[in-house]
């Protein structure tokens, strides 16, 4: 009994170690993106982490709402870039962050909407623009405005460039990357207020796949061999 239990173990490792595990996310830049250079630092990082460990892994873009689907259903051993959720919780793993992120907004300088705190927001009604299906902290959906909802940051971006919306909620990261491409003739959006949230970013993994408890073991120990050699220092982006 023993030696059959033992077998089917050195069975299951081998195939999550030989296999090439499918790792799902949506464009989300400059984290990651399907065109960038190595597909985005996060990607980057991930593929070091798990090439430290021998364990090889295949990346797909899809649709936010999709790729999380898959995740939750275990079609996908894992999903990234993502922020926790007690929501996404249910059916996703959470283990040490890749790196922390700033959620901040935007107001465009032609209609300013000044304030320091999230409660010296002006009491008129205003319109927020948020992408569809994303995790925002929890003071944002509380907020009493008008919520747009877009399927792109890019779109709620040009939104408040063209006065559609009053103010939009944007990952610092990836804002300033579309303000200084798609979105560069447009020079009167910036910043507005202190950072909402300082938010942990994920590698999220399907508590539904069968192989994901054990990638997630070597990511944990892929991403401390690499904090030992001082890679991520080179790796991770500025915030």
């Amino acid at each position: 009994m023993k030696l059959w239990a033992g077998l089917i173990l050195w069975c299951f490792s081998y195939l999550a170690s030989a296999d090439s595990l499918r790792i799902v996310s949506s464009e989300f830049i400059p984290h990651n993106g399907e065109h960038l250079p190595n597909q985005g630092y996060a990607i980057q990082m991930l593929r070091e982490i798990f090439a430290s460990q021998q364990q090889e892994v295949h990346f797909e873009f899809l649709p936010w709402p999709r790729a999380l689907l898959q995740a939750k259903e275990g079609e996908a051993v894992a999903i990234v870039t993502i922020w926790y959720s007690a929501e996404r919780a249910k059916y996703l793993n959470y283990p040490t962050p890749l790196y922390s992120n700033k959620v901040m907004l935007y107001h465009n300088k032609q209609r300013p909407v000044v304030f320091t705190q999230l409660d010296q927001l002006p009491a008129t009604k205003l319109r927020l623009g948020m992408v569809r299906g994303y995790s925002y902290p929890e003071v944002i959906e509380q907020l009493p405005f008008d919520k747009v909802e877009v399927n792109t940051d890019l779109e709620s971006l040009k939104m408040l460039a063209l006065g559609r919306v009053d103010l939009v909620v944007c990952e610092q990261q990836v804002a300033e990357y579309i303000l200084k491409t798609e979105l560069a003739s447009y020079s009167t959006i910036e910043t507005t207020g202190a950072p909402v949230e300082e938010r942990p970013m994920y590698i999220a993994f399907s508590k539904a796949h069968p192989h994901s408890a054990l990638l997630q073991q070597k990511y944990e120990k892929g991403l401390l061999y690499l904090k030992q050699q001082h890679r991520l220092e080179v790796l991770q982006p500025n915030n």
